[in-house]
């Protein structure tokens, strides 16, 4: 099993980081711009064929690729990326990002359609009690699982408000199960109450019972795909404040290298392999690309959201900074960036990723 673990790993990382390169080469190529390499997988090469003015390579290490352009930091050159209208730089630049986020849908809707994670069956619990309300009164507890109420079996939390409001003022049996022991309570629904409260008192939610695997059709998949990808996104940007708020703890927003991206991505792997679920790496590796996406538009230099603030900078200037200049910040950024890697993946090797609960019931 760990060799086909690490197979996977392997093509989604590949996959991510291939897409990425090929939403600059294809922009590239559309506004006439010489492309004159485009690469899957890093050096030493393989084979390699040429096409017009572009060579096509494999190379040996399939971990991504590359799309080298003409003169990336040099405007002197005809038809070079630096000499190119910025309006096309922009979209070059973004290119790689968005072609990310279309992957991170893309795989979301594929976890859709293979099963994704879906409670069929579930009971309601009571998470809170009122003080003085009918509830605390007829003996209920936080934790009590509602089995039926007034005769009627309860298997949503949606479905007690209409039991209660059609006894306001009357006598209904309630029956519970607390500590493997089913119970019946009697109680009568107040007619008024406050306003955070209701008829009985009490705060109660769905709890999973059984969690199945529910295959959905490629159009409604296609449309979930895309809205979870956007909920990762909002929330990848959300992080920062979340963290300001107190909202999320630091040890859960903990950044991951390459070491930490192998953890989680083989775990989801082997994951799919014994249970025969592909929502686990599915989903793993549609969240590693949406977040590939958002953190290559930040505008750190070395990153194409750098190169972006360059661009922007450009614009607003009327006159780009020197070619020398905007390659050395980037070579610095580059480096700071590889050197705060190699720390993150020091400690992941320290601290691995712990094991994720996947919420199979």
């Amino acid at each position: 099993m760990e060799i086909v673990t690490i197979l996977l790993f392997v093509v989604a990382l590949s996959l991510m980081v291939f897409v990425h390169e090929l939403g600059h080469f294809i922009l590239a190529k559309r506004a006439g711009i010489k492309v004159e390499e485009f690469a899957f997988g890093y050096p030493p090469r393989l084979f390699s064929i040429k096409r017009g003015e572009t060579e096509y390579s494999l190379n040996l290490i399939p971990l991504g690729g590359y799309c080298k352009m003409l003169g990336e930091e040099d405007p002197s050159a005809p038809r070079s990326f630096a000499a190119a209208r910025k309006r096309w730089r922009i979209a070059i630049l973004a290119a790689g990002s968005i072609m990310n986020l279309v992957l991170a849908a893309v795989l979301f809707s594929g976890g859709f359609m293979a099963g994704w994670p879906t409670a069929t069956q579930t009971e309601v619990r009571i998470y809170q009690i009122a003080s003085g309300s009918p509830a605390e009164r007829a003996g209920l507890r936080v934790g009590d699982t509602i089995l039926s109420v007034a005769g009627q079996p309860i298997t949503l939390a949606k479905d007690i408000k209409p039991k209660t409001q059609e006894n306001l003022g009357k006598e209904i049996s309630i029956v519970i199960r607390r500590d493997s022991v089913e119970r019946t309570v009697q109680l009568v629904p107040r007619e008024a109450w406050p306003s955070d409260e209701g008829p009985i008192g009490i705060g109660i939610y769905d709890a999973a019972v059984k969690i199945e695997p529910v295959s959905y059709p490629i159009w409604d998949a296609l449309v979930l795909g895309v809205r979870r990808a956007a909920e990762v996104v909002v929330f990848i940007l959300y992080v920062p404040v979340m963290i300001v708020r107190g909202q999320l703890p630091l040890e859960l927003a903990r950044p991951v290298g390459p070491v930490g991206i192998y953890q989680v991505t083989t775990q989801a792997a082997a994951e799919s392999v014994s249970s025969g679920w592909w929502f686990p790496f599915l989903s793993v590796a549609a969240l590693l690309s949406a977040s590939l996406g958002v953190a290559n538009l930040l505008p750190i230099p070395g990153l194409d959201g750098g190169r972006l603030l360059f661009v922007l900078i450009e614009a607003v200037r009327g006159k780009r900074v020197s070619p020398e200049r905007e390659g050395l910040i980037h070579m610095i950024g580059l480096g700071i960036l590889i050197s705060l890697v190699l720390v993150v993946s020091y400690w992941d090797i320290l601290s691995p990723v712990p094991p994720v609960d996947w919420g199979f019931k």
